[in-house]
């Protein structure tokens, strides 16, 4: 009997350990320039929040507060991830995987999970050296993550081809929301990653082969000929436009007597159906409240870091620049709706590894708008003038002390 209790004891041990419970915690401290914004609490201030000088404000709030449970099998797994913040409890992934026990070659993945395009998008927030992705992903991806179901085909390891790996996928188009529509977007990324002894390298290619809905009641919707906007006439309601991205990205990393040395970088252009007021894709098939048109817009942006350990000690320095042209066809005074300008990011940030689990980051982002005189100086209940004609104080700073389990 007493032999019969260890075996069943030891069996469910076994199945425990199948279960595999993961997380981190983030929780930060924000002070933005007069027309900054944040990720913490109240994204903007109203004027008795600001300070009535300069105009800053500051905020404080949980970024992300993941708990992450997987169940590994043979041959293959399962992934719930939760976020909990002060802003409430939210889905991050829900996903099966199966993998082929043969060939060990060929993945199936499905559920809510990340896209598979370009590097920045599926680089954990836990391990990212700067606060948040780059602006032309959080307009492009919001949430990250969509709906779908995506093939994995990985060279088999010692094979000539190692390295080589595709994504390729159908998804909802609608990030972690219901799927409201009979249409599917393809998205697929090829990567290609070689590794030496001291040195790792990473090229890869992304396309994304997607549409939206018109919501015009009156088949509308606007391009830009000779410089300026031009209403066009579908030939019916709800007709489908084009949302096509492309991308390359590549990655570089050598250990060195200084440590660690990481570059990386992508570049995207495209095609954006989009809002009069806003850059962002949907989390619909249709936009909603888009005045009620769609905007047809051509893109191009992308990112820089540059990344490195300070010798032997717990710091690691950051730089980042990301770039962002929302309408290649308008510039400088052509614009007359902010939703088009440049925008330039600058980031400066330090790393600090307390211990392997906690983390304090530092990072200040320089934000640079492109400039116009064709948009009305507008002002702000405090007192200041929102003026683009000449560069906005919108930069940010940042501090998040992050516990990792």
């Amino acid at each position: 009997m007493t032999r019969e209790k260890v075996d069943n004891n030891i069996s469910e041990i076994k199945k425990l350990q199948k279960l595999k419970i993961s997380g981190y915690l983030q929780v930060q401290y924000e002070l933005a320039q007069q027309f900054g914004t944040t990720k913490t609490g109240r994204t903007t201030a109203y004027q008795a929040d600001r300070d009535p000088h300069s105009g800053n404000f500051s905020r404080f709030g949980i970024r992300c507060g993941r708990i992450k449970f997987s169940w590994e099998e043979s041959f293959g797994s399962a992934v719930f991830q939760l976020d909990i913040t002060e802003k409430g409890v939210s889905i991050k992934d829900a996903y099966l995987k199966a993998t082929d026990p043969w060939l060990n070659m060929f993945s199936l993945t499905g559920g809510i999970f990340y896209r598979p395009f370009g590097n920045e998008i599926s680089y954990f927030s836990s391990r990212r050296e700067s606060p948040e992705r780059s602006l032309i992903f959080q307009k492009l991806f919001p949430d990250e993550r969509d709906l779908g179901v995506m093939l994995t085909v990985a060279a088999p390891k010692n094979s000539k081809a190692e390295g080589l790996k595709l994504d390729a996928g159908l998804f909802s188009g609608n990030g972690v929301s219901l799927d409201d529509n009979s249409k599917m977007d393809f998205i697929a990324h090829l990567k290609y990653d070689k590794k030496w002894s001291d040195f790792t390298f990473g090229i890869g290619a992304s396309v994304y082969l997607g549409t939206t809905n018109n919501a015009s009641p009156d088949s509308c919707y606007y391009v830009v000929e000779d410089k300026k906007w031009v209403m066009k006439e579908d030939d019916k309601l709800n007709k489908t436009h084009i949302r096509q991205y492309y991308g390359v990205d590549a990655q570089f990393t050598a250990l060195t007597s200084w440590g660690n040395t990481n570059i990386r970088g992508e570049y995207l252009f495209g095609t954006q159906p989009s809002k009069n007021g806003d850059f962002g894709s949907p989390k619909a098939d249709t936009y909603i409240n888009a005045a009620p048109f769609n905007y047809m817009r051509t893109f191009m942006g992308g990112y820089i870091y540059f990344i490195q350990d300070i010798y032997r000690t717990p710091l690691t320095f950051v730089c980042k620049y990301g770039y962002l042209d929302p309408n290649i066809k308008l510039k400088g005074n052509d614009i007359t709706n902010k939703t088009d300008l440049v925008n330039h990011n600058f980031g400066l940030g330090l790393l600090v590894k307390m211990t392997s689990y906690v983390r304090l980051q530092l990072f200040y982002e320089i934000i640079v708008n492109e400039k116009t005189d064709k948009i009305a100086a507008v002002k702000q209940s405090n007192g200041k003038i929102l003026d683009y004609s000449k560069n906005i104080k919108d930069n940010v700073f940042t501090a998040r002390l992050q516990f990792k389990f």
